[in-house]
């Protein structure tokens, strides 16, 4: 699945399409948490995810928005998962990360 970096971000944040790829549950989430975005006020689900891999990082019992169809483009890998790690930074264009 295709992620983009958002330190905006505070957490992980799945498209509906994602989320229904990973095999989430989605007939019993309920939409109810708000969320200010770029573009205005919105609501997601709250999720913690099993886990996430990135590379050979490997993060357990994440948590995570889902948005509802049709509001994301894109997963954001936030900082829900950054914080996560010892360190990371952007260098020459490439996410270098280091895994606690």
């Amino acid at each position: 699945m295709a992620m983009v970096l958002d330190t905006g971000a505070s957490a992980v944040v799945l498209t509906h399409e994602a989320a229904k790829a990973a095999g989430l549950p989605l007939d019993f989430i309920k939409y109810n948490v708000n969320v200010d975005t770029a573009n205005g006020r919105a609501q997601a689900a709250a999720v913690t995810l099993d886990r996430i891999t990135v590379g050979g990082i490997v993060e357990r019992s994440v948590p995570a928005l889902i948005a509802p169809p049709g509001q994301l483009k894109v997963s954001l890998l936030g900082m829900s998962f950054l914080d996560r790690l010892e360190s990371w930074e952007v260098r020459g264009g490439k996410l270098m990360m280091r895994p606690n």
